[in-house]
């Protein structure tokens, strides 16, 4: 199945923490964030020392995937990126991907880096696509189940 017209990737809002939270529960490799989390990841910049962005992907004015990069100084680093389950393997998380890494290198940074289980073959495969190369690995840095992250970085 091909992705739809009504596709919108646009900035994540509070009005979209339900969702963001049911397609969260519905993965395993996300991060399962407190939605007081999620809700300070939308907060307008303020005096922090980090920018993020947080975006979701709509189809049909409902969110179906959603994106938080943080950006410090001219290095931006992928927090999170989950499509759900159903909309899985159309190229929403490549589109959310694209989106993400064309704003934090608007804002600056020179660099997108993240950490993924080294079981998380999609992702794995997504991210290589999108130009990441391995750079190492953190030993045992899941829990339940152990297991390593891989760390990938792309230049922007």
């Amino acid at each position: 199945m091909t992705i739809p017209d009504s596709l919108r990737i646009r900035p994540m809002a509070g009005r979209d923490l339900d969702a963001v939270m049911a397609i969260e529960s519905q993965s395993d490799s996300a991060p399962h964030w407190k939605d007081s989390e999620y809700l300070a990841s939308i907060e307008p910049d303020s005096d922090l020392p980090f920018k993020r962005r947080a975006m979701v992907a709509e189809v049909y004015g409902e969110v179906v995937g959603f994106a938080i990069l943080r950006l410090v100084a001219d290095e931006a680093e992928l927090e999170s990126i989950v499509v759900a389950p159903n909309w899985r393997g159309r190229g929403l998380g490549r589109l959310l991907l694209a989106e993400g890494a064309r704003q934090v290198k608007e804002l600056g940074a020179g660099r997108l880096d993240l950490e993924v289980r080294a079981s998380n073959a999609a992702a794995i495969r997504l991210y290589r696509g999108a130009g990441f190369a391995e750079t190492g690995r953190r030993r045992a840095y899941y829990h339940d189940p152990e297991e390593d992250a891989v760390l990938m970085s792309v230049t922007l």
